[in-house]
């Protein structure tokens, strides 16, 4: 049986996907930061100060960018052995409520994420690194992630209510 899906969840399955693709990006572009830096440290005997920083960034990108998509994919680590006990409609109602506890989860890291970024933006923090990064742009990592989590988990929640009505 087919499952009728809104419009705006397949959006919310292009935004997720838009950012498991710029992660992907991101993981390239550090593959190729760190492979830079062991060809330049091997033949030269000397490191480059500005690498270590910028992989850290990029891996926080990676982690936070794809987050959602995994979650669309139902990719997350999970321990079902209880879970796959139990019958389909306990099983149905425990998914609601997980879903709705990590959309409220979710809904946190875009309040606390948000308020992260602007106070790290109005102090006019920066790293102590080379690269003097504000640190407002990593930060904002946490509420992008925080909004395409809720939007997937919300998405997630309506598909299992839609499940148990037909």
């Amino acid at each position: 049986m087919q499952l009728h899906r809104y419009s705006f969840q397949y959006t919310i399955d292009a935004l997720c996907k838009a950012g498991a693709w710029l992660a992907a990006f991101c993981l390239l572009v550090l593959a190729l930061v760190v492979s830079y830096e062991v060809v330049v440290r091997y033949t030269t005997g000397v490191s480059s100060s500005w690498i270590q920083e910028f992989s850290v960034y990029l891996m926080m990108a990676v982690g936070f960018l794809a987050a959602a998509y995994a979650l669309q994919m139902n990719s997350h680590f999970a321990i079902t052995f209880f879970v796959d006990k139990l019958s389909p409609a306990k099983r149905r109602r425990l998914t609601i409520t997980t879903n709705a506890v990590g959309l409220c989860y979710s809904l946190m890291f875009v309040v606390k994420g948000t308020d992260m970024a602007m106070a790290m933006y109005a102090l006019g923090d920066t790293s102590t690194g080379l690269m003097q990064t504000p640190l407002w742009l990593p930060a904002s990592l946490v509420p992008i992630s925080g909004v395409l989590l809720s939007l997937q988990f919300l998405s997630h929640t309506i598909d299992n209510i839609a499940q148990g009505s037909h």
